[in-house]
């Protein structure tokens, strides 16, 4: 569960102070699939970043999983991001020489997994991707549709228990995007899925949504 308690973020520069959370309060259950809208500007990605434990907020409460997030050192942060959260972005950040198996492989390796068990965590979710035959081909043979869907396999083989998706369509075409948007909605049954988008069009696959409007939620 996401707890969040009058959540700002301000950022200082030399000339001005620009508070862009102004206090965002929001419960998210488990096992929700959340759509976050927002303009350029907004906030939202600000907001991913805290949900995602890459930034910190100014002020306010971040309760994930009843850990309090905002009272966490660094290291803790980043050792529980490992442990509970994987990111889908609007780039697929797919190593170009490496395999699709690979790629969805190779964060398995970095927490130290059984090579046997990281064998089977691989096969499975390309199996809920729909893209086992796609396996052994690097990024540049497949459709920009096809590298997402990988992205979204890869996110999801350390089996997080939040999800979130920043843009995941913005770089495909219509048809495409629905493609991706049905993978990331089967595939991440049984997760917490907080998505980022600009697109409204897409709110139909969302359980619950959310708009960010110069700060705020609305």
């Amino acid at each position: 569960m996401i707890r969040l308690f009058d959540l700002r973020k301000t950022y200082k520069t030399r000339h001005e102070t620009l508070e862009v959370l102004k206090g965002i309060t929001l419960t998210v259950p488990d096992r929700k699939f959340v759509m976050l809208l927002g303009e350029s500007g907004s906030g939202k990605s600000t907001l991913a970043n805290i949900l995602g434990l890459l930034d910190t907020p100014t002020s306010g409460e971040y309760w994930l999983d009843e850990v309090p997030i905002h009272t966490l050192t660094s290291k803790a942060r980043t050792d529980l991001r490992r442990e509970k959260v994987s990111f889908v972005f609007q780039s697929f950040n797919l190593i170009p020489t490496m395999t699709a198996r690979e790629n969805i492989e190779l964060p398995l390796g970095y927490r130290g997994v059984p090579k046997e068990e990281r064998g089977e965590r691989v096969e499975a979710v390309l199996r809920e991707v729909g893209l086992s035959a796609r396996a052994a081909h690097v990024p540049s043979e497949l459709s920009g549709g096809e590298q997402q869907r990988i992205a979204i396999a890869r996110a999801l083989v350390v089996e997080p228990s939040l999800l979130i998706a920043d843009e995941p369509t913005g770089n495909l075409d219509k048809s495409t995007t629905k493609a991706v948007m049905e993978t990331l909605t089967e595939a991440g049954r049984g997760k917490t899925v907080f998505m980022i988008t600009h697109n409204e069009e897409l709110t139909a696959y969302a359980d619950e949504v959310y708009a960010l409007r110069a700060g705020l939620l609305a």
